[in-house]
């Protein structure tokens, strides 16, 4: 076997190579298949009247941000072997960062927004913060997820993931002040979204990343027509696809199902988000 070693592309490769090791945790995978017709259908009126354009990932957002208010015991992160519960819903949002010229790919990262109190915003309000903070990352702009990118970019590999650990254990178990450190704090919030439908893939999961503390990560697919039973018909809909994984030690199946159900109404009911 010819072997050459890598020269390590970007930061979140390093970062991505340091958050795991071997397999044995907790997550459970899931899939969400919605018929967003009416969620669709709001969402163009809603864009009529605003200037503010809202995608479907700043609905799933929204909607799933109401879910964790009605179940307030999933909104929660585990530090010293204990569930503690949240006050606030902040959802992080994956944004992906063009790599280079000569390698576009490559050396493209993935880094992220937090949009706080998402249950509190409307869906204009969630869209002009995710999008203002995108836009600064993109650009360049530096801010605490940008600085801590470029520190970590000095780490070497073989301490990545001891790093990693140690600022979780500092950021969630000691509760330390570390915007002193130049660290963000609860840089993920309750739970991750990513929008891989913007990369034209319809279906994905997406594995939890244990210095997170996050128990809940949605992958947001492309929306495609398929054929859907509907009344005892089979119709054509625009289907969406939403790739589930949660902390199996944090939540179960009841627990799921009972949150996908509510999920859906709100996709049934659009209006009632705003």
């Amino acid at each position: 076997m010819r072997l050459k070693k890598s020269d390590g592309g970007s930061v979140f490769r390093k970062i991505a190579m340091g958050s795991w090791s071997t397999v044995g945790d907790p997550s459970v995978y899931g899939l969400i298949e919605i018929d967003v017709s009416k969620s669709l259908d709001y969402l163009k009126k809603l864009n009529a009247t605003s200037e503010t354009k809202v995608g479907i990932t700043e609905f799933v957002a929204k909607a799933t941000s109401l879910v964790l208010k009605s179940r307030p015991e999933m909104n929660g992160m585990i530090r010293w072997g204990r569930i503690y519960l949240r006050e606030d819903i902040d959802i992080f949002f994956q944004v992906n960062i063009p790599g280079a010229e000569d390698d576009p790919i490559g050396k493209a990262n993935l880094l992220g927004v937090v949009v706080k109190k998402v249950d509190t915003k409307s869906l204009i309000e969630i869209s002009n913060d995710l999008k203002k903070k995108s836009k600064e990352i993109r650009s360049g702009h530096e801010n605490d997820i940008t600085r801590t990118a470029k520190t970590l970019s000095f780490v070497p590999w073989q301490l990545m993931k001891w790093v990693l650990n140690i600022t979780s254990f500092i950021t969630y178990d000691l509760l330390l002040p570390v915007k002193k450190f130049g660290l963000p704090e609860d840089p993920f919030g309750s739970m991750m979204i990513t929008n891989v439908g913007s990369l034209g893939v319809e279906t994905a999961w997406a594995p939890l990343v244990p210095y997170t503390r996050v128990p809940l990560l949605l992958t947001v697919g492309a929306i495609q027509d398929k054929p859907w039973v509907e009344d005892g018909k089979i119709v054509v809909k625009p289907i969406l696809r939403i790739g589930c994984t949660f902390d199996h030690r944090f939540m179960d199946g009841v627990h799921a199902a009972a949150m996908v159900k509510k999920f859906k109404h709100y996709f049934e009911n659009p209006e009632i988000l705003n």
